[in-house]
């Protein structure tokens, strides 16, 4: 099996191989997505991205001979529109392209937040895919007039691929265009907003088989057979379906640049008390749902980096972390939902200072100050929103702290200390693992998810962390709620 995981700023690949036992991935493969910003647009580099998975399928093909399967996950919500002929009519918009920076305004003229909820189950903002259509709308563009079919990101480059045209459902769940049950298009919404329904391609299911590799692949990597699977292609679905053991009981926390946390249902959840605590709903596999709330976390230590960086300290991760270490905590947090730290550019520290004199908070000075700040301000976020799940009834039996961001250890320590709960962190690339496991679901090789989840135990192994100083964090943790009830920021 060969999987491609795409994210914001680089993509990875990896082969694998099942023994009937476990999974072993033989090797992992990096390449960078650079967004093009060219003065009047912000776009994705869809074909630097479908050369970069040829080179991957060329390099592994080489190495392992051929693939039975591939599959594909990305990001959500970021779409491509392709004409009667099947051909691209622009280049694919960047979520954040300044052409929907004030639709959602717009958008409330059409529905209010709250019906528009009830409808979708979705929480939208501007970087959804409802708001990035709907834009063409206000600016009277012609482009949707021409556009035969709408393909979110994974679906794209599968078709690039294979020349199938159907959308799956996970990915599909980031667009705030299915109806409340994550499970069929809503025309209502499409209707009310004035977009063509004619360009809605048909749902398929996490598992089901996308064709196979098309000659000019083929010819170009080796790869003759292989066959494409739609993979569950939203990413922070795959990682979820990959946790071992996972159940309707528990919490995962999906951190990378975003945090994803959340548990999963049977049903969406839709109440006017979710609602107001931000929580939104998406597909999972086999048609389970997942009720989450996503917010930034490693985008705040990118910044970090980046303004660090320009100032001629080159600093790496393991760098941050023996800083954080080393620094007493100055007991001030941000809100690593503000809008202002959300703003790309600029001298984060800066920014960081400006929101703790907003909200009457000491200064900062040193480096290790402003990291360790952003370390405990995540896990205070985590925190935050576990007790809102808590507050709507769902507890947890256990708490799995997955991808990336796991790899950093001092975090996770904030993070169970400021839960004062144990949590299982590891699998740090749950995604790409997640979307292998759907390849070996869709060759029959496991049945059920409980399989899938079993299989990933026999894989993977979860490091256990124990809260300390607990009594500490729940002392801060007061702090930090009166700060949060006294901002007015929407989340």
């Amino acid at each position: 099996m060969i999987a491609a995981d795409i994210g914001a700023s680089s993509g990875k690949m990896a082969a694998a191989v099942f023994d009937g036992r476990q999974m072993h991935i033989n090797e992992y493969w990096d390449f960078p997505n650079r967004p093009a910003d060219i003065g009047t647009a912000l776009y994705w580099d869809a074909f630097g991205l479908y050369h970069s998975i040829l080179d991957g399928l060329a390099l592994f093909r080489e190495k392992y001979g051929q693939a039975e399967t591939f599959a594909i996950d990305t990001w959500g919500a970021s779409y491509g529109l392709l004409d009667g002929f099947g051909r691209l009519l622009e280049p694919v918009y960047h979520y954040r392209d300044e052409r929907t920076s004030g639709t959602m305004e717009d958008m409330k003229q059409v529905m209010d937040e709250w019906e528009l909820f009830q409808l979708t189950g979705c929480q939208c903002n501007r970087t959804y895919t409802l708001p990035q259509l709907y834009s063409y709308v206000l600016q009277k563009s012609r482009i949707l007039e021409s556009a035969e079919d709408m393909l979110f990101l994974p679906d794209l480059l599968s078709y690039f691929l294979g020349g199938e045209i159907s959308c799956e459902m996970t990915i599909a769940g980031t667009s705030c265009l299915l109806e409340n049950r994550q499970e069929d298009w809503s025309r209502q919404v499409m209707k009310r907003f004035g977009l063509p329904e004619k360009m809605l391609p048909p749902i398929v299911e996490p598992g089901k088989e996308k064709g196979s590799f098309g000659a000019w692949v083929a010819e170009k990597t080796g790869m003759q057979k292989t066959r494409i699977i739609a993979a569950v292609s939203h990413d922070s679905a795959a990682a979820v379906a990959a946790i071992p053991d996972f159940g309707k009981e528990d919490l995962y926390i999906s951190v990378g640049t975003s945090i994803s946390m959340g548990i999963e249902r049977e049903d969406c959840l839709l109440t006017r008390e979710a609602y107001e605590k931000g929580f939104k709903n998406t597909g999972g596999i086999d048609r389970r749902k997942i009720i989450y709330r996503d917010f930034s976390a490693s985008w705040h230590i990118n910044e970090f980096l980046r303004t660090k960086r320009e100032e001629g300290k080159d600093y790496t991760h393991p760098d941050l972390i023996w800083l954080a270490q080393n620094t007493p905590s100055p007991h001030v947090y941000i809100d690593v939902e503000d809008a202002l730290l959300g703003t790309a550019g600029g001298d984060t520290c800066a920014k960081i200072n400006d929101y703790l004199r907003r909200t009457g908070q000491p200064l900062l000075e040193k480096d290790g100050e402003f990291i360790r700040c952003i370390y405990e301000s995540i896990a205070m976020k985590v925190r935050y929103y576990a007790c809102a799940f808590q507050e709507l009834g769902e507890h947890f039996s256990r708490i799995y702290v997955i991808n990336g961001g796991s790899r950093n250890g001092l975090l996770m320590q904030f993070i169970s200390n400021a839960l004062d709960r144990e949590i299982h962190a590891g699998m740090t690339y749950a995604t790409i693992s997640g979307n292998l496991l759907t390849q070996l679901y869709a060759q029959g090789e496991v049945t059920s998810v409980e399989q899938m989840r079993q299989l990933s135990k026999e894989s993977f192994e979860l490091k256990v962390y124990e809260p300390d100083q607990g009594a500490q964090w729940r002392e801060e943790f007061a702090r930090y709620q009166i700060l949060e009830s006294s901002q007015s920021i929407k989340k």
